[in-house]
């Protein structure tokens, strides 16, 4: 889900081949944008009434208008996009071509002028046409880390020209399938097929440690104000809670507290919300 104003969200609809526009205070739907076949991700270009949505069965990715309710332009792309991600300043997106075994860049500068049919394609990278690439993670450093299903190490890409600059190694063919960056130059990346967190050194481009999680660890997100990091397990129907606060992340010294909170069926996102305490008055 994308958040949008006026307590709206966007969600991709594969089955209806569209974005839903949702009412989150009184929880109903209140639209349905026609897009390309089968959506799979979007993300909301900052600073703009723009969403981008990767159509995985139509390789390509919409533009829609989101004041329109409507596609208001299509980039055709690799075969079988399957994440969005946006750069800090929304002049750029990166789009991970699943199928296609690469990663292109999308120049958004157009959309600053009202003019979503001239988006295109700035650079593209192949990674091998068996890579599946899943997933994006820019890093604060600059380059940014792509995860891989099908390769034992993750390839570290300049967003500015798109080169592979270095490649961080794997402990097997794990499947990476969500990374998150910490402070302190540290990246957490969950290994589907092992069961673990890599914790991925930004300086040195090398594993650092290991942290055993569950079966089949799938997204993961980190609680900035106490460093606490929170895993879907979707086998075990449970949430994976790991407390890195005060753990060195440098080595394997020490232990994380860890935890696993049963939840429902087969969860594979999560997000952490701040929400302010009620006022009280007398």
């Amino acid at each position: 889900m994308v958040m949008g104003g006026n307590g709206q969200g966007f969600v991709a609809s594969s089955v209806s081949d569209s974005v839903g526009v949702i009412d989150l205070t009184r929880r109903r739907t209140l639209d349905r944008i026609k897009v390309g076949w089968a959506p799979s991700s979007l993300a909301r270009v900052p600073e703009t009434e723009y969403l981008l949505v990767c159509n995985a069965g139509a390789d390509s990715v919409s533009v829609v208008d989101i004041s329109g309710a409507m596609e208001a332009g299509r980039v055709v792309v690799g075969r079988e996009p399957r994440e969005v991600v946006m750069s800090p300043g929304g002049q750029v997106a990166y789009v991970c071509e699943q199928g296609a075994g690469s990663v292109c860049a999308l120049d958004l500068t157009s959309l600053r002028c009202g003019r979503p049919d001239v988006v295109s394609v700035a650079w593209r990278t192949s990674l091998g046409p068996h890579a599946q690439p899943r997933a994006l993670l820019p890093t604060s450093f600059g380059p940014a880390l792509v995860l891989c299903r099908t390769t034992d190490r993750l390839p570290v890409i300049d967003l500015a020209s798109g080169r592979v600059m270095a490649e961080v190694a794997l402990p097997g063919f794990g499947g990476p399938s969500g990374a998150v960056e910490l402070e302190g130059g540290f990246a957490l990346v969950t290994l589907e097929r092992l069961g673990v967190i890599a914790v991925v050194d930004l300086l040195e481009w090398s594993v650092t440690r290991l942290i055993p999680v569950g079966p089949r660890p799938r997204g993961i997100v980190v609680d900035p104000g106490d460093r606490t990091v929170y895993c879907p397990l979707p086998l075990a129907r449970g949430l994976a809670v790991v407390h890195l606060d005060g753990v060195d992340l440098s080595n394997e010294d020490g232990v994380p507290q860890f935890e696993s909170v049963r939840v429902g069926s087969a969860p594979r996102s999560v997000t952490v919300v701040r929400c302010a305490a009620p006022s009280l008055s007398v």
